[in-house]
């Protein structure tokens, strides 16, 4: 019973977070939930010629299992990739399983919860959040689907669960490929590598350019940010073994 949190840690959460986190969540939120309003699929009801009434009809699935890492780092903007696209759809359940660490959970994953109206919540991650989920415990009951990213481990689970539970994908390690030339920002694009080289030790990111001054200029600028950020080894060992910059002829 101790790993459901409780509505007393949901509503605490926002007064640990800082003002600049909440209003950033705010934005956030409203952004994705009008990009992907625009992808709400329509029913489609219609006769052809013969008289033969014809369409599609598109429901909600009952329940979804949201997947929220929590172990080696956090990611609130999980919640909101996720949970904002299922509440939009109609989802009637929403449930988070995610890692804690002295039995707490991080502020902001709770606080993108409660903003996006999510108050079922567990303190359990890895494979066997995967399980639980999937086929329901005393405490948890199952899902429809799980959707969200994770280790190897949660990763493989998602692969052995599939077929008893829907899943989003099989997610490989992180991976993000920038395409730039001389006239973008070096600042942006070394913020964009390292937001998924500090992922894992195995992420991958690369920059492809035409310019060796921009790519000078991106080298140095990851150097410097380097030193400020607190998953500063994992970052440096993602970009030292499967880091590239690579200069092409032209863009």
């Amino acid at each position: 019973k101790e790993i459901k949190v409780t509505k007393k840690e949901i509503i605490s959460s926002k007064a640990k977070c800082s003002k600049d986190f909440l209003n950033a969540l705010d934005v956030a939120i409203t952004r994705v939930s009008d990009y992907q309003a625009k992808l709400l699929p329509k029913n489609l009801i219609y006769k052809d010629k013969s008289g033969m009434k014809l369409g599609c009809i598109w429901r909600p699935l009952d329940s979804c299992g949201l997947y929220v890492p929590g172990g080696k780092a956090f990611y609130p903007s999980s919640v909101v990739m996720n949970a904002v696209p299922a509440k939009l759809a109609g989802v009637k359940r929403l449930v988070i399983t995610t890692p804690s660490v002295n039995n707490q959970i991080k502020p902001e994953i709770l606080a993108a919860a409660s903003l996006i109206g999510i108050d079922e919540i567990y303190k359990v991650g890895g494979a066997q959040a995967i399980g639980a989920m999937t086929y329901g415990t005393k405490l948890i009951k199952k899902v429809d689907k799980i959707v969200g990213p994770g280790n190897s481990f949660v990763a493989e689970a998602k692969r052995q669960v599939f077929g008893h539970v829907g899943i989003d994908s099989i997610a490989g390690p992180s991976e993000i490929m920038v395409i730039a030339d001389k006239d973008n920002n070096s600042k942006f694009i070394a913020m964009d590598l390292l937001s998924q080289a500090e992922h894992d030790e195995a992420a991958s990111s690369i920059l492809v350019t035409d310019s060796k001054e921009l790519a000078k200029s991106v080298k140095k600028d990851l150097v410097q940010f380097l030193k400020k950020i607190n998953r500063k080894q994992i970052a440096e060992k993602s970009l030292r073994d499967n880091g590239m910059i690579i200069i092409i002829p032209k863009i």
